[in-house]
């Protein structure tokens, strides 16, 4: 798959993206507010504003390679993704078959969950994974993991910015999940060759949660040892398909 081409990557970019993405997050979500932008408006108009400024430091200054095409037969993909399939296949079940009713204000939750995927998957699978699997060539094949781990880590603490807003309870729980969903993400970007596959994923599950839970921004009361066992046990089941995924037999295949 050839993640790793090019020149090493300096590990300070990397991290200098990561915390000016948070920052225009967190930047263009307070303008809106003292615009008194409409939510939805805002909300799509700060998701175009990341991904236009990613793409572009992408482009210009990090220049890792993104792969949305795969090198492998989709035959060979749905059998790679067979668990993650399950994930994907019950996210739409649960979305669809409590006679949802698609008003238009769910339409554009389900939208908006198209967008946020693209963004934070170009951002955590694309740029940042991509970007480690070069800056850790020194570890060898051990990198895989090492890559895995710190692009997932980063995604899941990325989720402390959500304290403004909801409990830490709730927090302590997104962390935990994110934790485990980046590691299982990686892991399908990783065996496909594809960002396509942790965008489905990402589309599917956020689809699902505000499609039914909508854009609260009240805190949700979730004790934090509840958050905390609710987000273990998704973090166990995520991370023990993505070491299935991954696991050193398949090393060889991943190309990285």
């Amino acid at each position: 798959m050839a993640l790793s081409q090019g020149n090493k990557q300096p590990v300070y970019q990397l991290l200098v993206t990561w915390v000016l993405m948070l920052a225009v997050m967190e930047g263009v979500g307070n303008l809106m507010e003292i615009l008194h932008v409409p939510s939805m408006g805002a909300i799509f108009l700060e998701e175009f504003v990341l991904l236009t400024i990613l793409f572009l430091l992408n482009h210009f200054w990090l220049r890792v390679p993104i792969r949305l095409k795969s090198d492998i037969s989709w035959r060979d993909q749905l059998k790679v993704n067979v668990w993650p399939l399950i994930i994907i296949f019950s996210d739409c079940l649960m979305l669809f078959l409590p006679k949802l009713q698609l008003t238009s204000r769910i339409i554009l939750f389900i939208l908006f969950a198209l967008v946020v995927g693209v963004f934070e998957e170009y951002l955590f699978r694309g740029v940042l994974l991509g970007g480690l699997l070069r800056s850790l060539r020194r570890f060898g094949q051990r990198r895989i993991w090492l890559a895995v781990g710190l692009s997932s880590l980063l995604f899941g603490v990325s989720h402390l910015i959500n304290l403004s807003h909801q409990s830490l309870g709730m927090t302590v729980a997104q962390i935990l999940v994110n934790l485990g969903f980046g590691l299982l993400a990686s892991a399908m970007y990783l065996r496909t060759g594809s960002l396509a596959w942790p965008i489905l994923l990402h589309f599917m599950d956020d689809a699902r949660v505000l499609a039914h839970a909508g854009l609260s921004q009240h805190s949700v009361g979730l004790s934090t040892f509840s958050g905390a066992l609710g987000g273990m046990i998704l973090l166990v089941v995520y991370g023990g398909i993505a070491w299935w995924l991954l696991r050193r037999a398949q090393w060889a295949e991943i190309g990285a």
